[in-house]
């Protein structure tokens, strides 16, 4: 039994986890129709080149800037 003027400490109680929540809530079943849900495919054509050589975009000056 600790004596009268002394000071106990107090321990820190062991805090539960917060739950987390799952980065992805299915995984998809091909990754075919994974790309085709996130909007990521390569292009069979040329269109990809007018967002990227666009004056208006900060990463088009960039490249010209740094490239």
């Amino acid at each position: 039994m600790p004596k009268a003027g002394a000071k106990q400490k107090k321990q820190a109680k062991p805090q539960k986890p917060a739950a987390k929540k799952p980065l992805v809530a299915t995984q998809p079943v091909s990754k075919p129709q994974a790309a085709l849900s996130a909007g990521m495919f390569l292009y069979t054509n040329d269109s990809w080149s007018a967002r990227y050589f666009d004056p208006s975009d900060l990463h088009c000056i960039e490249r010209k800037v740094f490239g």
